[in-house]
């Protein structure tokens, strides 16, 4: 009973707490939590980045945090954990339910191949390469990528993005990040960030990167299970710094209130993708 009431005030100490949503402008109505419960082992979520956001902002990007979360358990290890490979199976079925485009764009077999590679094994192995190009894929994880950098920039900031803000983006996966990138992104972000509570910490799950002026802009780094990356700029000036991202891989701007022209696509795909059924 008193667990109960504990979560309740929290949750209505966040709403309180906030006159608009962290992703628009709307009125917020739900506590979005970024990164996602599905991107944690189990569902087991610590405590912290926990946000006020409108109804439509937290659930019309649903199947972008679902593919966030699977992303990031395609391991290029050759014996990656049971409990990565059973959850990142799992969330097939819920990225089929909300955006089966994208399920179609991943497993599309003229877009993946059997190679043989070390990855991050001591020795070659065989392995299947995938090659993640479709539009559905990248307005997912280009929406997935703009909650983060608008999250870390609310919480390291203290308020949200201005209207007129925009998040850079960019995001790789486990094979596509170059050490020289990431080495020269850290190298500019010296703050960690990751999930805490009592002992416990996010860790490999979650962890992050960080450099901030604390008034105008955040740049971050973040990492989910080694597996997933998303290098982030969210500023209220996006003028001053547009050309830094010009031509970058994978570059996208989203402005505040962007994400629902990014969930547009997959809903689109989506209804696109259901079969025309009519009583004769």
């Amino acid at each position: 009973m008193g667990q109960a009431k504990n979560r309740s005030r929290r949750r209505q100490e966040i709403l309180q707490n906030e006159t608009r949503c962290i992703y628009c402008l709307n009125e917020p109505a739900t506590v979005e939590h970024m990164p996602p419960t599905s991107m944690f082992k189990a569902r087991i979520r610590l405590s912290g980045l926990e946000f006020a956001a409108c109804k439509e902002c937290n659930e019309g990007t649903r199947a972008a945090d679902a593919a966030a979360a699977f992303f990031a358990r395609i391991s290029p290890q050759q014996f990656a954990p049971q409990w990565e490979q059973d959850e990142g199976y799992s969330l097939i079925g819920t990225l089929a339910q909300l955006a089966p485009a994208a399920v179609r764009e991943i497993f599309d077999p003229n877009k993946n191949e059997r190679i043989w590679t070390k990855g991050r094994d001591p020795i070659v192995t065989p392995k299947r390469s995938l090659i993640l190009d479709g539009p559905v894929t990248h307005s997912l994880m280009t929406a997935f990528s703009a909650k983060v950098g608008m999250a870390l920039f609310r919480e390291h900031v203290g308020q949200p993005l201005d209207q007129g803000g925009s998040v850079f983006t960019q995001y790789y996966f486990n094979a596509g990040l170059q050490r020289s990138v990431a080495d020269a992104t850290l190298n500019i972000m010296p703050i960690p960030g990751q999930l805490t509570q009592g002992t416990k910490s996010s860790g490999r799950q979650f962890n992050y990167r960080y450099n901030c002026d604390n008034r105008t802009i955040i740049f971050a780094f973040a990492a989910f299970h080694d597996n997933l990356f998303v290098r982030v700029c969210a500023t209220n000036e996006p003028d001053t710094y547009r050309h830094v991202f010009e031509d970058e891989y994978n570059s996208s701007e989203i402005a505040v209130g962007g994400l629902k022209n990014l969930s547009e696509v997959w809903a689109e795909n989506k209804r696109v993708a259901e079969p025309n059924i009519s009583n004769k």
